[in-house]
């Protein structure tokens, strides 16, 4: 019989919940996202009309726990930058996958 997350979290100390929160906030996709676009002195509508979303889109994506994969290539590069995804394999072999932009952003003339 397993035990659900919620379940075991709940049994933790105050403490260890919190800290469990910081390092989930660190590690979110949508916050490094949006770390990115501040660091390229991008504002949220300049991805969006660059990246063919609309500001609320690009809004939710920062805020988003899970993000597909296509839509993080579109706003990495909208703002010039591209994505390359790691895998890891159980026995340590590594592939690496760069994903063509061209395949997910909208051409603009």
């Amino acid at each position: 019989m397993s035990t659900e997350w919620k379940t075991l979290r709940a049994e933790l100390p105050e403490d260890v919940r919190t800290r469990l929160d910081a390092k989930r906030e660190d590690r979110r996709l949508g916050k490094a996202l949006a770390e990115v676009r501040k660091a390229m002195n991008a504002t949220q509508q300049e991805v969006a009309t660059r990246a063919s979303m609309t500001q609320n889109t690009v809004s939710k994506i920062e805020s988003a726990d899970d993000v597909l994969l296509s839509s993080v290539v579109r706003y990495m590069r909208s703002i010039g930058g591209g994505v390359e995804l790691v895998l890891k394999m159980p026995d340590g072999e590594v592939r690496r996958v760069d994903f063509d932009p061209e395949m997910y952003v909208k051409q603009t003339a």
